[in-house]
């Protein structure tokens, strides 16, 4: 993959100083029943990172770090949504907006459900960054939390905003690539490689399970 990132020699991940953060990984995102796909956009690049998004999870269960999970909300009476007269801070697709609360299309995509719950933290979101207006930095301080391993969807949208924003808040970023992704693999690739050259580094999902695993083998051994 062209969006590598190699570590700082030597580099160890701590699992009680590290946390999973699972962006938007919603029916209305990532399934062809959502609004995107039925409304026309190739969400098969959004599909293909449930699987390595799980990997992660099941990983960081294991390693008894911390999995936080972002899920959208939009309103169909939100008063925001006419403020910006040049771009909308929300994309419309067909008939409206994506992932309306109480809505299947909000939902945790229905592969990936079941894993979120307890002990997932979710985390109401109601624009791209993980950060904005949420709890999310507050949970990770007080779990003393300095890595953010990041995965989940869209790239150039909701995952590199949360990157900057995470990256910005003085937290090292691990960047797992193929557990994101976009419409378009070139907007995905150039999303990549901005984050790898100024924010974090860019691995595997396969690299970043292989250090939750051997710093939970360290851990255990250790004990």
């Amino acid at each position: 993959m062209s969006t590598t990132h190699s570590l700082p020699e030597g580099y160890r991940l701590i699992p009680e100083e590290t946390a999973l953060l699972v962006i938007d990984m919603q029916n209305g995102f990532c399934s062809q029943q959502g609004s995107l796909g039925k409304n026309g956009v190739d969400v098969s690049h959004m599909r293909n990172t449930i699987a390595p998004v799980r990997k992660l999870i099941e990983a960081s269960r294991r390693a008894s770090m911390l999995d936080a999970w972002t899920i959208q909300h939009h309103y169909p009476d939100d008063a925001t949504r006419g403020r910006h007269r040049i771009i909308p801070h929300t994309l419309r697709f067909g008939s409206g907006p994506a992932a309306l609360v109480n809505t299947w299309d909000a939902e945790v995509v229905d592969e990936l459900k079941s894993l979120s719950q307890a002990p997932a933290e979710i985390i109401i979101k109601h624009r791209f960054s993980a950060f904005f207006d949420t709890r999310l930095d507050t949970l990770l301080r007080m779990k003393g939390i300095r890595t953010v391993i990041i995965s989940g969807v869209s790239s150039s949208l909701c995952v590199e905003t949360t990157i900057r924003d995470a990256y910005q808040r003085d937290y090292d970023v691990l960047i797992a690539a193929d557990a994101i992704a976009t419409d378009s693999p070139e907007a995905h690739e150039e999303s990549m490689r901005t984050a790898a050259k100024y924010f974090g580094a860019c691995l595997s999902t396969d690299a970043i399970v292989q250090l939750i695993d051997q710093a939970a083998d360290v851990a255990a051994v250790a004990k």
